[in-house]
């Protein structure tokens, strides 16, 4: 199989993951609510990721390190916490349904919602736009990073140091841009969420919510902490305020692997190998008749993710007939129709995502394929 749907999730994992949630199956029991060896073993591995994921995003410390169920649960807290009693949010035309959602369901709370007009390919455009909506005085600024949908590089950094310097924290939802780009607490933010199953290398069910440790958030769950039990109310302090319940220890250990994984290879040796790839890839469709892809016009604004059509095809039913053909790749909507409008494609498209374990051996035989699925019957298309 060509596994071209990397930015759904990573796969195959590095061999450090597995080898990580194995142990810690074999070895950790439940976290703060026993004694003994294994109850020793879970709190090490937990703390080892708060060090890790604190350093590698930047943030003051272990201790502002949230674990999550995935990149969902990290904005929902964020989000719910920051808005529970109305305000307004702002947010670019990229969002993913796991901002939008939450926002629209605190709607009732009397939370307006003010939307960046975005371009798919204007940088200038973009941040002209969003300085004037910060005018309005958002209470929360959500922004992706990354574009789940067109894999388009949003300024964020820029945007965020403008939200800073008119005092508006910014939640930056880094799903799409970790493990492929730096993404830290640069001026500005407050918050990072991200999800540890895509390009960190992590198993799935498990994610990361950061903070700057400049703002108090209501909680979004509560529940048993293994400590306090008489308490009526969750602990006041994170990140033990916002993690109520059984914490997902042998996910966290595959996590920290993943980690370790990315910084081993390194990030630049990662985004230089996928961007590889992308032009590898691109070059080869746009050769190809009845094909457009959504390419960024600034090469430096493009992640390793790239989106295409092809004319006379539902992007659902293509996908499909590249499945026949041993290529795994996303087609539809990605959970952000708002991107697909803002490109001006609400229809959808077909999504390849690479990784630093994909070859442009597959990249060939993936054009090769495509040749074949819109060639007349009989005949192979030059690629």
């Amino acid at each position: 199989m060509i596994y071209f749907d990397n930015a759904s999730t990573s796969w195959p994992k590095p061999e450090c993951v597995i080898s990580a949630i194995s142990e810690a199956l074999r070895n950790a029991s439940t976290l703060r609510r026993g004694t003994g060896e294994g109850a020793e073993v879970s709190e090490n591995i937990v703390y080892d990721l708060r060090e890790k994921a604190a350093d590698f995003f930047g943030a003051p410390g272990a201790e502002n390190v949230i674990l999550t169920m995935n990149a969902t649960h990290a904005l929902n807290i964020v989000i719910k916490g920051m808005l529970s009693h109305g305000g307004r949010a702002l947010i670019s035309g990229f969002e993913h349904n796991a901002v939008t959602r939450p926002l629209y369901a605190v709607r009732e709370n009397g939370v307006e919602i003010c939307t960046v007009p975005s371009g798919l390919y204007e940088n200038e455009l973009f941040l002209e736009a969003f300085s004037d909506a910060l005018r309005k005085k958002p209470d929360l600024v959500c922004l992706n990073c990354v574009s789940n949908a067109y894999g388009w590089i949003l300024p964020f950094r820029e945007a965020a140091l403008l939200a800073g310097r008119a005092g508006i924290p910014v939640l930056l939802d880094a799903s799409q841009a970790a493990g492929h780009l730096p993404v830290t607490f640069s001026p500005g933010v407050e918050f990072i969420a991200t999800a540890g199953h895509k390009g960190l290398f992590g198993p799935g069910g498990t994610g990361l919510l950061l903070t700057g440790g400049n703002m108090t958030l209501s909680t979004l769950l509560e529940g048993g902490t293994g400590f306090n039990s008489r308490e009526e109310s969750m602990p006041k302090d994170p990140p033990e305020r916002f993690e109520a319940g059984t914490i997902n220890v042998p996910g966290v250990a595959g996590l920290s692997a993943g980690i370790d994984f990315v910084r081993q290879t390194g990030l630049g040796q990662i985004q230089a190998h996928e961007k590889k790839l992308l032009r590898r890839v691109h070059d080869g469709l746009s050769r190809l008749p009845r094909v457009k892809t959504y390419a960024c016009r600034l090469p430096q604004r493009q992640s390793g993710l790239l989106s295409f059509t092809v004319e006379g095809e539902a992007p659902e039913a293509f996908a499909e007939k590249l499945s026949a053909k041993g290529v795994a790749v996303r087609a539809g909507l990605h959970c952000a129709p708002m991107a697909h409008d803002s490109a001006g494609n609400p229809e959808g498209s077909i999504r390849l995502s690479f990784s630093v374990f994909n070859t442009e051996a597959e990249v060939d035989e993936f054009l090769h394929i495509m040749s074949s699925l819109l060639a007349p019957e009989g005949e192979i298309l030059p690629n």
